[in-house]
């Protein structure tokens, strides 16, 4: 998948990747997008080691799918 799964826990990361080879090419977000997503996160006050205070998912996982936005409205 990319990079970022290193920075997150090992069984989080796998998880993650199985969702993302599981989506439907139309579904995935790709792995620039992804980052970009990522970015802002990392920065955000809500963010958790990964998890999302505003509402509770992984960061990561969330931002595999296209048509996925932010809770605080940043992408």
């Amino acid at each position: 998948m990319c990079d970022i799964v290193a920075s997150i826990p090992q069984d989080i990361g796998a998880y993650a990747d199985k969702l993302y080879r599981l989506m439907s090419e139309g579904e995935r977000a790709g792995e620039g997008l992804i980052k970009d997503r990522m970015s802002f996160c990392e920065g955000c006050d809500r963010n958790s080691t990964g998890t999302c205070l505003a509402c509770g998912c992984y960061c990561l996982i969330r931002s595999m799918k296209k048509d996925n936005k932010c809770p605080k409205g940043k992408w």
